[in-house]
């Protein structure tokens, strides 16, 4: 696994989190959603009586992975921090945080760091070559 691919698990892994906090919305507001039954008992209020309970297993089944990605998440961060704490380049360090745990777009980086862009690509080449020495 190349340096990059290994740092950028970490904004899958956020993806893959928000992909699954959307789907958990979607299963809540299926569960709530109100539909019209009928007064004599008829079609309406039993498939809104089985719909709820799977619903809401649904719900529970999609906590369940969020839960597990977040700790992947945890888990994932912390080493790559170690990782990048080793590096003797301060602006190398910096670089890479800012892309791959923050997640900022190189522009966002230049300005905030004060280089041009160029300089910001330069130091992150140079900054992905010292990481694979690790």
């Amino acid at each position: 696994m190349t340096p990059k691919e290994y740092l950028s698990q970490y904004q899958q892994l956020n993806r893959d989190i928000n992909r699954l906090l959307e789907e958990k919305d979607r299963w809540k507001a299926l569960a709530t959603r109100v539909t019209p039954s009928q007064s004599e008992g008829g079609r309406g209020s039993g498939s809104q009586n089985g719909r709820i309970p799977s619903a809401v297993e649904k719900i529970m089944e999609t906590e369940s992975k969020i839960n597990a990605r977040v700790d992947q998440l945890i888990d994932l961060r912390r080493e790559i921090e170690e990782k990048l704490s080793a590096l003797p380049d301060s602006k190398q360090k910096e670089v890479l945080h800012r892309r791959y745990i923050l997640g900022q777009k190189w522009e966002e980086i230049a300005l905030s760091m004060n280089y041009s862009y160029m300089q910001i690509c330069r130091i992150h080449g140079a900054a992905l070559q010292a990481f694979k020495m690790l």
